[in-house]
């Protein structure tokens, strides 16, 4: 292991990938947050929207896994992004659950928080890039820089 491998993936092509998963889930995010609003939604309709988004979540998660094979900071993102899904997939299921039940405050706490953690998430992944930096072939993952 080489320690600053990105396995050979171009930084433009990486982040197309990454917005066009966020892109994807976007739709699943509105319907939740006009659920929660509403109050209009079964738990399947809850279940369905928030499987969506996990979905897209977990696809971005395997191309950034991917593009750090043979880094060792690979293991250090996968752990604190499964963290981060752990966490996602347990609000969505009370969601789903409380959904069912009827409980509409409750339901909308859940949602929005369900949605904050995604965002959350989502600006994690986006926020990674691979910036040459150094000697040539050498990358590493930082953040990005803030926008003015």
């Amino acid at each position: 292991m080489t320690g600053t491998g990105t396995g050979g993936a171009d930084p433009a092509v990486l982040g197309d990938r990454l917005r066009e998963r966020h892109r994807r889930c976007l739709p699943a995010l509105s319907r939740l947050r006009l659920v929660a609003k509403s109050g209009l939604g079964t738990g399947v309709d809850v279940r369905a929207a928030t499987a969506e988004v996990m979905a897209e979540l977990r696809a971005a998660e395997v191309i950034l896994l991917d593009t750090l094979s043979g880094s060792v900071r690979r293991d250090a993102l996968a752990h604190f992004l499964a963290c981060r899904v752990n966490r996602l997939t347990i609000v969505a299921e009370h969601a789903a659950v409380t959904a069912s039940a009827g409980d509409l405050a409750a339901l909308r706490r859940l949602l929005y928080q369900f949605h904050a953690l995604a965002e959350a998430m989502w600006k994690v992944q986006l926020g990674l890039r691979t910036p040459d930096l150094g000697p040539p072939g050498v990358r590493t993952f930082l953040p990005t820089p803030p926008r003015n």
